[in-house]
């Protein structure tokens, strides 16, 4: 059928929720084409009908929508494709009509033009139509900017803004073309703008065509068919109303607010856009979380669409939804320092009313983690997603103690890695749930065991101890712990020895004086563990690794409580007590004792640092305290090495002597002769390195001068126990150097 534009409008038309926002406004090359070529056909139009009046009406191709009915003589156009020229055309008549003072009457059918696409751009028109500019010497667009009930949010709304600079060109054409009865040309029975209108609801065809016909414009958003959809999975017409009001406004304004803030965008990015992905990610969170507890799957809202019909038609699922995300905005309103004041990531940030967190990417706001990254690569792990929807419950329920609970919350994901797994994370869900609105441990059976039973030893001793609570907190936020401190019992000397725990093996300080701390622990004994065939003594290699040693451990717990605890308590309240020795002091004065004592294996590794040198894996002891292998992997078929030919290798001339990587012997090359030398338990043994048994005359001469036996032994004088009394490399030294100087 064809109609003019203002017949279109003597019924409601309204541009539906699954429409793009109004783009012609955009800055872009090509949308900047698009508007200068359309509004120049409007007003060369209207230029020529000033010339001549029987000029023929101006065709502007199809629109196509559905009827709505609302009564027997009233319905509304839901226009599917056509948004464009309609909203560009309902601009022109607004300014016109404003612009030559047309009665209210006259102008009346621009009211039942209405946009539904987001909340705020409905409120834009209806207050824009309502409003009577003065066409002062301001441009129109700062006119209206300055109204009071426009509001700066709108500065980044794409459909506004396009709107606004839409209606900057029309007055520059207008004050250019020196109009002033626009209006007469084009107002209601004079209107020449003419559309073929096709009714597609009468020629049965449905809104899935709009996705073919989309052409004219950008690609509908996820968002765009998220908004559209959910809106039907409503069949309550007042929570439809609460959803379509809520997404558009409330909900989206709180995102705005965050994205907006410094550091988060980059000059190209498209905000509107952003905003939409971010409300997304936060939606999809909500809705995953819901799934786990039914123990459902849920991607997002296009590839789980039918699961999402699944889930919110049930209205109870409604209600979480709808009530976190009003608890969020909420939270947002009324403390938007909620993060900073919650959680910290710097040792030196410590406070005891926050939890100290350890994810990599150091952002203490999770909300805004999730808005940015939930589905996303760089997506959310399961300790972030629980300690965040532990943080959505406080929102919404507002429990007592919540800095206490959230810390438990904290020790018991960080220390659970094994146990989150996807098939048990709709009991853990609901588990942090229960605790963050109940505060009773005992709801808790799907994290790791040990820490359940941690948190309650700690609560049972902080009910008899609260003085120590600070310690604890700060004992547990150390990165050598993590929220285990299994370590340090809780007993009366916990304080104590808290205290001199974190002096002595200061986070930062155990790994730039990685040597020192190990030695000062083998000075009290052996505090080794076992890890299957091999023997960890800790490594250097990240505070990882050390933590692994420092806390409770799934399995050997025997050896961690027996030799690891045992030796560190033992140095704790050594220190207790010697309030004047240092731990320099306290490793030169075990030293001294080695020197007229047996020299066991700890004895080597205290002063020749080089035996924890490229050991990232442990040690493999196979032949009593000095036959060891130190390992860079796991398998023999990787690096590793003879600790005490690793030190001689590395402290000989270079020109004698070389060691390769594979466990090999100690090659001594000089004078044309070569020589083997290998460990033994009671010293080393030197072996011709000759080919096909060519003579050796640096062998035969250690034989001859008795340096070493007639089959090549260097023996170390030992005790009844096959423990050094003599410092074997040392003794090893001696003998080469003076093999050198000859």
């Amino acid at each position: 059928m064809r109609n003019s534009y203002t017949e279109i409008l003597q019924h409601k038309v309204e541009i539906p929720i699954i429409q793009r926002d109004y783009a012609q406004g955009r800055t872009d090359d090509k949308t900047n084409k698009i508007r200068k070529d359309f509004l120049d056909v409007l007003f060369e139009y209207i230029q020529k009908k000033l010339i001549k009046s029987s000029i023929s009406e101006l065709e502007l191709d199809f629109i196509y929508g559905f009827n709505e009915q609302e009564s027997k003589d009233k319905f509304s156009f839901i226009p599917i494709d056509g948004q464009q020229r309609l909203t560009t055309l309902w601009l022109l008549y607004w300014f016109v009509a404003s612009k030559e003072n047309v009665s209210d009457e006259e102008r009346a059918f621009l009211f039942n033009f209405v946009y539904e696409t987001r909340h705020s751009t409905t409120i834009f028109c209806e207050n824009l139509i309502r409003f009577k500019p003065g066409f002062t010497s301001e441009a129109i667009t700062n006119e209206i900017k300055n109204q009071p009930w426009y509001f700066e949010t709108w500065d980044f709304d794409p459909s506004i803004q396009a709107m606004l600079i839409v209606l900057s060109d029309i007055e520059a054409r207008y004050n250019h073309m020196g109009i002033t009865s626009a209006w007469d040309l084009i107002g209601r029975t004079a209107c020449p703008f003419y559309f073929y209108k096709l009714d597609m609801d009468k020629i049965g065809l449905t809104d899935d065509l709009y996705i073919k016909m989309n052409s004219r414009g950008k690609a509908l958003t996820e968002f765009e068919y998220f908004k559209a959809g959910f809106s039907e999975i409503l069949t309550n017409p007042s929570e439809k109303e609460r959803f379509e009001k809520s997404v558009d406004q409330d909900w989206i304004d709180a995102i705005w607010n965050i994205v907006l803030e410094p550091g988060n965008l980059k000059n190209e990015d498209d905000i509107a856009l952003i905003v939409d992905n971010c409300f997304l990610n936060l939606f999809n969170f909500i809705t995953s979380v819901i799934a786990f507890k039914k123990d459902w799957r849920y991607k997002d809202t296009m590839v789980s669409a039918e699961l999402l019909k699944t889930i919110y038609s049930d209205t109870m699922h409604q209600n979480i939804l709808f009530e976190t995300l009003d608890a969020i905005c909420l939270q947002q309103t009324n403390n938007s320092a909620f993060w900073g004041n919650t959680f910290y990531y710097d040792k030196d940030g410590f406070q005891s009313s926050k939890s100290r967190l350890y994810f990599q990417h150091q952002e203490v706001n999770l909300l805004k983690r999730c808005l940015f990254h939930f589905g996303g690569q760089r997506g959310l792990s399961f300790p972030e997603q629980l300690i965040l929807h532990a943080c959505f419950t406080q929102f919404k329920t507002q429990s007592i103690d919540f800095e206490n609970r959230i810390r438990v919350i904290r020790n018991l994901v960080v220390n659970s890695e094994n146990e989150l797994r996807e098939t048990i994370l709709s009991y853990s869900f609901e588990e942090v749930e229960q605790y963050i609105i109940h505060g009773d441990l005992n709801v808790f059976e799907n994290f790791k065991t040990d820490q359940i039973e941690e948190e309650k030893k700690k609560e049972h001793f902080l009910k008899q101890s609260m003085t120590e609570i600070d310690l604890l907190k700060k004992l547990e936020d150390s990165d050598i712990f993590r929220g285990n401190v299994s370590l340090i019992p809780l007993d009366q000397n916990f304080g104590f020895r808290s205290e001199k725990f974190l002096t002595l093996f200061d986070e930062y300080e155990i790994l730039s004086d990685f040597n020192n701390r190990c030695d000062l622990l083998l000075s009290f004994g052996d505090y080794s563990q076992n890890d299957g065939a091999l023997t960890n003594l800790m490594s250097p290699t990240s505070r990882t690794v050390i933590r692994n040693f420092f806390t409770t451990p799934g399995f050997n717990k025997a050896q961690f409580y027996n030799k690891t605890q045992t030796v560190i308590l033992d140095c704790l309240d050594y220190f207790i007590a010697n309030l004047t020795i240092s731990i320099d002091d306290k490793i030169k004065e075990k030293l001294v004792y080695y020197i007229s004592n047996p020299k066991d294996w700890k004895y080597y590794f205290m002063k020749y640092h080089s035996f924890r040198k490229d050991c990232t894996r442990g040690y493999y002891w196979h032949n009593g305290d000095y036959g060891i292998w130190k390992m860079r992997v796991r398998q023999f078929n990787g690096y590793h090495w003879d600790p005490f030919l690793y030190e001689l290798a590395h402290s000989l001339p270079p020109e004698y002597i070389s060691l390769d990587n594979f466990g090999a012997k100690l090659l001594l090359s000089i004078n044309g002769n070569k020589l083997l030398i290998s460990t033994l338990p009671n010293g080393f043994l030197f072996e011709n390195g000759m080919g096909n048994g060519t003579d050796n005359s640096v062998l035969d001469e250690l034989i001859n001068d008795n340096v070493i036996c007639n089959s090549g032994e260097l023996l170390i004088s030992q005790n009844s126990e096959g423990v050094d009394l003599e410092d074997r490399i040392e003794k090893i030294n001696q003998v080469l150097e003076n093999i050198f100087s000859k």
